[in-house]
């Protein structure tokens, strides 16, 4: 009996393809991190019109509107998340990445002429201070380029100051997909 569990196990291992993941590290990368800003975590101050995608013009907290843009997303005080992209105003109900997926903690913005989508990197330095393994290449960003990788932090004034812990020049392990 055992001989035959030792003969069933090593066809299994043997019939079963599998792939060996390689990583590529290499120093010097500029590395920076993006939150989504809670606009209710802002100061009372000017509010702005603005007109969002499939709804009709609504006032926001002007310092709110501006870090929206540089950041993509926020958390507005209705509940829903408020996007810049494509040189318009949208809402969801989630924070979205470049492929309109919701954006979580582990996703970083990349160059795509650079990497691939997909990728997991690993930033030694920066992997235990976000929280996660391994990220993921899922976003992008128009101030990406090359060797430059944003890492998503989360919500908040927590996470905002989580990206500045992140930002500098890092090593960067990439695992092919």
């Amino acid at each position: 009996m055992k001989l035959l569990v030792l003969v069933a196990v090593t066809a299994l291992f043997w019939c079963t393809p599998f792939t060996v993941q390689a990583s590529v590290c290499s120093p010097n990368w500029k590395v920076t991190g993006y939150y989504s800003p809670i606009e209710t975590e802002f100061p009372r101050g000017d509010m702005s019109g603005i007109k969002v995608q499939n709804l009709t013009r609504l006032a926001f907290n002007s310092a709110f509107l501006k870090e929206v843009k540089l950041e993509g997303w926020g958390r507005t005080r209705y509940g829903w998340y408020l996007g810049y992209f494509g040189q318009q105003w949208h809402k969801n109900a989630t924070p979205l990445d470049a492929r309109g997926k919701d954006l979580t903690l582990g996703a970083v913005a990349i160059d795509k002429r650079y990497l691939k989508m997909g990728h997991r990197i690993s930033i030694p330095q920066v992997n235990d201070i976000v929280g996660v393994p391994w990220f993921v290449a899922r976003d992008t960003g128009s101030a990406i380029k090359r060797k430059h990788i944003d890492v998503y932090t989360g919500e908040g004034l927590l996470a905002k100051k989580t990206s500045w812990k992140v930002t500098g020049n890092k090593q960067v392990c990439i695992t092919t997909i």
